[in-house]
């Protein structure tokens, strides 16, 4: 079930994207500084999301790595927890009365 849902949505972002390059296939002309180039506005509108979603990938980066370093500390402590606790629960109980 999971993946025909999976296969439905993929199906209509495949034709709301062929819909999307249908309609904006207008040439626009892009200046990069010394560079001009004349491409369809689809092709515009699309790479310009991609770099922007590679860029903020590249911003959690940094992130990232820091949540795994201190996941791993965590997961440190926490077995030094549990092996202080296993070995204060081998201790026998002296009754002092």
């Amino acid at each position: 079930m999971r993946k025909l849902i999976l296969v439905i949505i993929l199906i209509l972002a495949v034709l709301v994207g062929a819909s999307f390059t249908l309609l904006n296939a207008d040439p626009v002309l892009v200046n990069l500084y010394a560079l001009r180039v004349e491409l369809p506005l689809s092709v515009v509108i699309f790479s310009s999301l991609l770099v922007g979603a590679v860029l903020a990938s590249i911003a959690c980066v940094g992130l990232m790595l820091r949540r795994v370093r201190d996941n791993r500390q965590l997961h440190k402590r926490v077995r030094l927890a549990e092996d202080e606790l296993s070995k204060l629960r081998k201790i026998p109980i002296k009754d002092h009365y």
